[in-house]
């Protein structure tokens, strides 16, 4: 009955579920599948061949990061209308594949798409394929790249191809050995062709017939390309992007392996190596070639040029006097940099003249180029750009600059001089730190040879191609998890939204032991500063930023700076909006030393803080009071030692910011959270962060004083459980994340308030099974939730939980990796297998059936039982106490057990001289004085008392001994095999049999040739280790004591054959 409700219940809640809208297409599973069954997903899935897909509505198949190493002929035959196929990095060629994998060569039949005449899209990179396959007409785009193909020599016969890439097929992480050839022939029919790359495939020359269509790239970059001769592009009028960069290499600070031209040269370049009749390059890429100058006028018919990239040279000395500036009239972005001289310094970076004729520049890039100061002259050129708006000038050990006359370029509002070697000290200063700013002010004229002491420098060679240029100040994003929704923005984001456009400073990295008003000349309109990472030991008293009017946004990370005085930052309370002061911990490290942020109430306008990474324990201001402030930034302290349970002092620690809407605490080593504590954060919460912590508890039940709370974040803790109780969570809370915990169990009163939850993430914890009784509410419908995290959990794959599929696959929640991060754990035969390959239909099959059966077995017994009562009733009565009376037995009345005296009384035929010479000189013997163990025997002409009669004696000695042996010969004079006391004495343990259920009987037979005895036969059928016979070969004889001994050790009914019934017992 039990089952059959389970079996309703189920069917219940499958009713439940099924009214939901189906948006979890798992029709091709392991892969995924959008709503309209048009696109599947099949990467990362492990796959060893391409899975069996029929439909006619799928257009596109991602195969990509599996380990198929065959495509069968037929592998799309079902995919007719198929536009797009991806099969990539299954088998990487090489050094680029993982140590762990084995070699592996893909293997495509040539005729796998001969039957899709619809395919569009193919990309096959990394594969190691050495031959390509035949193509369909169709085709559109084809991948090649991080493969072995080494030479086409035939047309593809793909005349609307418009895009084929075959990067990467032949260079040092993927060696051929020669040089990669394509013929001409495979560039006339296309006819379409817009976009080709062959980089790194270790070309000698630029390939011959390039179809005068291409327009968006010509990705040349890392070949052996020595020379480019004159009218190379000449035909090809519609290019836009050229990358030739790293073909003569320049390998002085490389940072992966490197290959120069011979000799060194630098990349043969003539007067009309880029001509074209009018030529469409908007970019062009020359960086990494050794190149020192240029031929006349080689780029004067580049006359749309608007980026060019010419970093990594050696065009130091051709910076200064060089003409070829005058043809880049159009230019708006330049990169120059590291195009300093071995083993030079320069005193000053002079700039050429004919720089002034690219009007229209924006971005001048000049990181790199090792000089102190720039020159007046220098000044001047970039003084006639009035369009420039960002200057670089990172990594030059500069050690004096003009700001002022910097400032006075109308335009420019992004200048970056970090990783230097200003100081901005007075000349004549005596303090010792203070000598390299001497030698800035006093040794002019001064270049130095003794480069060994300035930093090495090593830059990757990868840079973003064509219109990812990579530009100055270009910010790494610290932004929230891409599976997480949060409007709350980072650091990063603040100084994008402060910045941008607007006069920017960068002089992280330098050598500013401290701030003064030599520090801030020429920046007094700046809007935006950085001065990180120069380790400034400094008491901030204020003062220090009365020049700069309009700062907003100020780093002042990486420092040893004191915050103690109240006045700190007090020129700045009107306009500073941002002030990052993380990761000052020096003084916060000492212990004893006192510390305050009172000057927090002084800035009226901050509303950005961020005291990250500063090791705050004890002996500071006793909370943080501000008006202003919306976003703290708290994390990497120690909040374990400020919220100990003895001390009181900081439990209103942040309770004044009462404009507090994101607060992170993350890692501060908390165990717990007191109720108190959480009850004295300020209301106007709505974003509050405490990831990454240690914390075992959490105060649910106090969540209700953070009225305005929307989103939380207790992920990376050590949570074990959900309180039962319904939590008085408010309405606005909608990102509840618990990922990373070690959560078992979903209680679902807790949820029970959460009616605006939309995310929540339950990932990478403990959870094995959901109870579909108490089921959450956001598993319901009417819920508002829209996303929901249930990977890397240890789920338990049953028919209990089978439910649980048939969620998966029918809520409308989105619910990410359920193909390919949602396995079983439990039981082991299903460990690793995913979550979704478990049978619904069988487990419904397994409690109909079931079911079915309890049904017919009810009806039959409750329609049988009231017959068989009428007609046998009395009959079955005495059955069934005569069967009872056969299971329960004889029982022994109390008082009646003794002790057990013998371990064996051997009873024989003491007429028969044999059988008595037998039982004295051989069983007595083995018995009573060898082996390991002795047994004590009982012998009726030794052991029974004289004066009492024979059956008295016969009765003692067989009750009194724990097994009886019956020596047994064919007798003396051929007459009965036993005499009257055998035969007494084998009634007397057959009785005992019946009254104490002790088969007590070992049977020995002296002769091989035994009468055959009904009892005998029906003996050793029953327990053939209780008959023995005594051999004839004398080496068989220690195997007969052997046995023997294990006979009377042992419990007869335990021998007993499994197929006889106690009832013969």
């Amino acid at each position: 009955m039990l089952l059959a409700m389970a079996v309703l219940r189920n069917i219940l809640i499958f009713g439940q579920l099924l009214s939901l809208v189906r948006t979890q297409n798992v029709k091709f599973f392991p892969c995924d599948s959008d709503e309209n069954a048009t696109t599947v997903d099949c990467c990362g899935r492990s796959l060893k061949k391409v899975p069996t897909i029929k439909s006619n509505t799928v257009v596109s198949i991602n195969l990509s990061q599996n380990k198929i190493h065959h495509v069968e002929k037929d592998a799309f035959a079902g995919v007719l209308n198929l536009q797009t196929l991806k099969i990539i990095y299954n088998c990487q060629p090489s050094r680029l594949r993982a140590l762990d994998n084995d070699s592996c060569n893909m293997e495509i039949h040539p005729q796998v798409f001969k039957s899709l005449h619809n395919l569009t899209f193919l990309y096959l990179s990394g594969n190691s394929l050495k031959s390509i396959p035949w193509l369909p007409e169709t085709l559109k785009v084809l991948d090649l790249q991080n493969n072995c193909i080494f030479q086409i020599t035939q047309p593809l016969k793909t005349p609307n191809l418009e895009g084929l890439f075959l990067t990467k097929n032949c260079f040092y992480a993927n060696p051929c050995y020669q040089s990669f050839y394509i013929s001409e022939m495979v560039f006339r029919e296309l006819h379409k062709l817009k976009n080709l790359t062959l980089g790194y495939n270790n070309l000698t020359s630029i390939p011959k017939g390039l179809p005068p269509s291409l327009d968006e790239s010509g990705y040349l970059r890392e070949n052996t390309i020595t020379k480019i001769l004159n009218g190379t592009f000449a035909n090809l009028t519609m290019l836009k992007y050229l990358s030739l960069e790293w073909n003569c290499q320049r390998c002085d600070h490389a940072a992966r392996p490197c290959f120069p031209c011979p000799g060194l040269k630098p990349l043969d370049l003539y007067s009309n190596s880029f001509y074209a009749e009018s030529s469409s390059i908007i970019f062009l890429s020359l960086r990494g070639n050794s190149l020192t100058d240029f031929p006349e006028g080689i780029f004067r018919p580049l006359k749309n040029l608007k980026s060019l990239d010419l970093s990594d040279n050696l065009l130091a000395c051709t910076m200064p006097n060089g003409t070829f500036f005058a043809d880049l009239k159009g230019l708006t972005w330049i990169s120059l940099i590291y195009n300093y001289e071995p083993l030079r310094t320069f005193d000053r970076l002079t700039l050429s003249p004919t720089i002034s004729n690219i009007s229209g520049l924006e971005h001048l890039l000049l990181t790199g180029n090792f000089f102190r100061e720039l020159s007046p002259s220098s000044l001047d050129v970039l003084s006639q750009l009035k369009n420039l708006k960002t200057l670089e000038l990172r990594m030059n050990f500069i050690t004096n600059c003009n700001l002022t006359a910097l400032t006075q370029l109308p335009s420019l509002i992004d200048i970056n001089l970090s990783q230097n070697m200003l100081s901005f000290l007075p000349c004549g200063s005596s303090t010792p730190s203070e000598i390299v700013a001497q030698e800035g002010c006093h040794k002019k004229n001064l270049y130095t040879h003794n480069f060994h002491d300035q930093p090495m420098i090593v830059r990757n060679r990868e840079v973003p191609s064509n219109n990812e240029i990579w530009e100055p100040n270009q910010s790494n994003e610290l932004g929230m998890n891409k599976d997480k929704v949060s409007q709350f923005p980072s650091l990063s984001d603040f100084r994008t939204r402060f910045c941008h456009n607007k006069l920017t400073f960068d002089l992280s990295q330098n050598d500013i032991i401290s701030v003064n008003k030599h520090v801030f000349l020429g920046m007094e309109n700046a809007v935006c500063l950085g001065l990180s990472f120069n380790y400034m030991s400094q008491a901030l008293k204020g003062g220090q930023f009365k020049s700069t009017k309009e700062l907003v946004f100020l780093n002042l990370s990486y420092h040893r700076l004191d915050l103690y005085y109240s006045s700190a930052f007090s020129e700045l309370k009107h306009t500073l909006k941002v002030l990052d002061i993380s990761n000052n911990d020096f003084h916060f490290r000492m212990k004893g030393m006192g510390h305050s942020f009172e000057f927090l109430c002084e800035l009226t306008t901050l509303e950005v803080l961020s005291l990250a990474n500063n090791a705050i324990e004890k002996r500071i201001s006793k909370g943080l009071s501000s008006s202003s402030v919306k976003y703290l930034y708290f994390s990497g302290n120690d909040l374990n030692v400020m919220w100990e349970s003895d001390n009181n002092l900081y439990t209103k620690f942040f309770q004044n910011l009462t404009s507090l809407i994101y607060l992170d605490i993350s890692n501060n080593n908390l165990t717990s959270i007191s109720q108190e504590i959480l009850c004295n954060l300020p209301g106007s919460i709505e974003a509050l962060i405490i990831s990454k912590n240690l914390l075992e508890y959490f105060p649910w039940q106090n969540i209700t004083a953070l009225g305005n709370l929307c989103h939380l974040d207790l992920s990376y803790n050590k949570l074990f459980y959900l309180p039962y109780n319904p939590t008085g969570f408010r309405t606005n809370l909608s990102l509840l994340d618990l990922s990373y915990n070690t959560l078992s169990f979903i209680p679902k009163p807790f949820f029970k308030e959460l009616k605006s939850l939309q995310y929540l993430y339950l990932n990478n914890n403990n959870i094995k099974e959901l109870d579909h009784q108490n089921l959450p509410t956001f598993f319901l419908n009417g819920s508002a939730i829209k996303k929901l995290t249930l990977h890397k959990n240890p789920f338990k794959c049953d028919c209990d939980t089978s439910w649980f599929v048939e969620f998966l696959l029918t809520t409308p929640v989105q619910i990410p990796y359920v193909t390919t991060h949602m396995r079983c754990e439990f039981p082991v035969s299903k460990q690793g297998m995913s979550i979704l390959s478990m049978d619904q239909h069988s487990c419904q099959e397994i409690y109909g059936s079931l079911a079915l059966f309890l049904c017919s077995l009810l009806a039959v017994t409750f329609t049988v039982l009231p017959l068989l009562k009428h007609l046998y009733g009395w009959d079955m009565w005495y059955c069934l106490q005569v069967l009872w009376a056969g299971h329960k037995g004889y029982t022994q009345l109390p008082g009646t057990d003794s002790l057990n005296r013998y371990d064996a009384f051997v009873v024989f035929d003491t007429n028969n001289k044999a059988t008595r010479d037998w039982v004295y000189n051989e069983l007595t013997v083995h018995l009573e004085n060898f082996g390991h163990r002795t047994f004590s025997l009982c012998l009726e002409e030794r052991d029974w008392i004289p004066g009492l009669s024979c059956i008295e004696n016969l009765h003692s000695a067989v009750n009194n001994s724990v097994k009886t042996v019956f020596v047994l010969s064919s007798g003396a004079d051929g007459g009965d095999t036993v005499n009257g006391v055998i035969r007494q004495a084998f009634y007397m343990v057959q009785q005992r049999l019946l009254d104490e259920k002790v088969d007590a009987a070992v049977l020995v037979l002296l002769d091989e040739m035994f009468p055959k005895l009904k009892y005998l036969q029906l003996r050793k059928r029953l327990c053939r280790k209780s008959v023995l016979t005594w051999p004839k070969n004398p080496k068989a004889q220690p195997l007969f004591w052997n046995e023997l001994r294990m006979a009377l050790s042992s419990d007869n009914l335990k021998l007993y054959d499994n197929n006889m019934s106690e009832s013969f017992v």
